[in-house]
């Protein structure tokens, strides 16, 4: 008898779950709920609660394991692909955006090397550290004289480096190479920011862009 009940209750129950097509909760008994767990024919959706009573209550949630955080968001990615004309998909050094987007907008402090201000050559030194496991001397001109010419604009690569004449006519900024003509850097006026090169202001200060010796640099660069 108690059992043809319960089928009776489990077939009603159904049947209101199919027509009525609540999208709240639906509330068993803690017997019909035992019952339908043993015979394990009812499926319940997630987010679901059963039960007869707040001390008999059961939350159905998902078990699916969360997916993996990418090492860049594609916030990131599309922020920086936008401002340079590309393809989320063509910025593969995912490590050098996150590093970009970490820095942008802090200050310029001559002699500066930290995220309290920092300056050019110091920022250059500290990307290529992190980004590339590579140690670069310290200062713009310094850089300027490691470095392996690239006489040819079309060819520079990202993490080239672009040098300038800002002061006088000795080398007193440095960049690093992005796509499409634009670098990062640590401006004096607005600090770590992008710019472009076809900008009239850069270009009249450019002075030549080089490559970092190969033999200051992992082999993943070679």
């Amino acid at each position: 008898m108690r059992r043809t009940f319960v089928a009776i209750l489990t077939v009603s129950l159904i049947a209101t779950i199919f027509t009525s097509c609540q999208s709240s909760q639906e509330l068993l008994s803690p017997e019909l709920y035992r019952y339908t767990k043993q015979k394990g024919n009812i499926k319940f959706m997630d987010g679901v609660t059963i039960g007869g009573g707040s001390d008999n209550e059961i939350a159905v949630t998902s078990r699916e394991p969360e997916p993996m955080s990418p090492n860049i968001s594609n916030e990131i990615l599309n922020k920086y692909s936008t401002m340079m004309g590309l393809l989320p998909k063509e910025m593969t050094n995912y490590i050098l955006y996150q590093f970009i987007d970490e820095w942008y907008g802090v200050r310029y402090r001559y002699g500066g090397t930290d995220k309290s201000g920092i300056d050019c050559s110091a920022f250059v030194q500290r990307l290529y550290q992190q980004v590339y496991g590579a140690e670069l001397v310290r200062t713009a001109r310094n850089q300027f004289h490691e470095c392996r010419m690239v006489w040819d604009m079309e060819s520079l690569k990202e993490g080239d480096l672009v040098f300038f004449k800002t002061r006088g006519r000795h080398i007193s900024h440095v960049g690093i190479y992005l796509f499409n003509n634009y670098f990062v850097h640590a401006s004096s006026s607005h600090g770590v920011m992008i710019s472009n090169l076809a900008d009239n202001y850069w270009q009249r200060k450019f002075a030549g862009a080089g490559k970092i010796n190969k033999q200051q640099l992992p082999k993943q660069m070679l």
